[in-house]
């Protein structure tokens, strides 16, 4: 197959007639993949040359909230095609809760959707019909789905991504799920094609895996800052990556290594946040919650002073945010004491060397009303993850 195909979405409301079927991911269980009807979604010459000012835009959009309760479960199926056949929930006539946002990004697309439980399935017949082939990479946010097919059957975890083949038939079953999905024409990648076949229906659950997962949460969550004539180089950055993580042979590794780097960096710092109340939040447990061993935890923080420092650094950033807000009502002591400071003076006084003031200092000027200087950002690791957002990331990918 070649480049993804994708169809423009319906302008009218309400249930869509076949022939206008909107375009959504054919590789997770609600989406599809229509022929090309539109050529303003294919690249034109002098797409590279986009101006700075052209935001990327989602391609389609859709939501059942738009439709009759009644309606809704057709209207989803209407957008699922003839790629998947979808089992009509119990009492369909109560509503059926869905939503797609889709994006094009060169051969490659990206979906974002959240429906509700349903069985579904791919035929052989389907697949002589349409004759497309391409792979999905796929990760549940929320939710576990279930796959089958005539070699056996897996259950896919949040946070792990999957991949699917739309060329093999294959029957499925998921419970309320949100996820987020990379549709990949074959032939982006003919050398390592027996190698991703080969790892069809299992969670990619290792540290490379899970990288990847995180590579495209990262992805999805930056699209609508970037502009079209960043588009060729997030392209090229993703095939990197997908290589990297799935066929990491040395020469592919070495090549996305900045990207790898970098999203552990975030994976790590994701973890960090959401634990930086916890007392328990030390190397050791940062290396359980993100599959990582501490040789390379220490390595990954090691120019920025040690990990031991990064957490403190945002600790301290949490308490400077806490403090400068005139809503915050808890006392400087309950406020260190929530972030793992149970030593007033100590708090006080390495609170000073980051900042400049004290902590009364911050709180007084809340309370006044006085503009206080945000806090600064936490150090980042300099050279191979010295990015502050997914467009440098992308630009350091392609120096030489």
């Amino acid at each position: 197959m070649g480049r993804v195909l994708l169809r423009r979405a319906p302008t009218e409301g309400g249930l869509p007639p076949r022939a206008a079927t909107a375009w959504e991911a054919p590789g997770m269980q609600t989406s599809g993949l229509a022929r090309v009807h539109d050529a303003r979604f294919l690249p034109q010459p002098g797409f590279e040359h986009a101006t700075l000012d052209s935001r990327l835009r989602p391609v389609h959009v859709f939501s059942t909230a738009s439709v009759p309760p009644a309606r809704q479960f057709d209207a989803w199926q209407a957008q699922c095609g003839p790629v998947l056949d979808l089992g009509a929930p119990p009492g369909p006539a109560f509503g059926y809760r869905a939503h797609c946002t889709a994006w094009k990004l060169g051969p490659f697309a990206l979906t974002s959707v959240s429906a509700a439980a349903a069985r579904y399935r791919r035929t052989p017949a389907q697949i002589r019909r349409d004759a497309i082939d391409h792979w999905v990479i796929r990760m549940a946010r929320r939710g576990t789905q279930s796959l089958w097919n005539e070699t056996g059957a897996a259950v896919m975890a949040p946070g792990i991504p999957c991949i699917m083949s739309l060329g093999s038939a294959f029957d499925g079953e998921r419970s309320d799920l949100d996820w987020v999905s990379l549709v990949v024409p074959r032939d982006l990648f003919p050398s390592i094609a027996p190698t991703i076949d080969r790892s069809l229906h299992v969670g990619l659950d290792g540290s490379l895996g899970l990288l990847l997962g995180c590579y495209l949460e990262m992805i999805n969550a930056q699209l609508g800052t970037m502009t079209e004539a960043e588009l060729p180089r997030l392209v090229a950055a993703t095939r990197a990556m997908v290589a990297a993580c799935i066929a990491p042979a040395p020469g592919i590794r070495e090549a996305a290594a900045p990207l790898l780097n970098h999203t552990r960096m975030e994976r790590v710092r994701q973890a960090i946040r959401h634990n930086l109340r916890s007392p328990t939040l030390t190397p050791k447990r940062i290396c359980r919650l993100v599959g990582m061993s501490r040789s390379q935890l220490y390595r990954l923080f090691e120019p920025i002073g040690g990990v031991a420092r990064y957490i403190q650094a945002e600790r301290l950033r949490e308490a400077h945010r806490a403090l400068a807000n005139p809503d915050n009502q808890r006392g400087i002591h309950e406020v260190a004491e929530d972030l793992g400071f149970f030593d007033a003076s100590a708090f006080s006084r390495i609170f000073r060397r980051e900042y400049g003031c004290t902590p009364s200092e911050v709180r007084s000027a809340a309370v006044a009303g006085l503009s206080d200087a945000s806090p600064q950002r936490s150090p980042r690791p300099r050279g191979a993850v010295a990015v502050a957002s997914l467009t440098d990331l992308l630009q350091l990918q392609l120096r030489p």
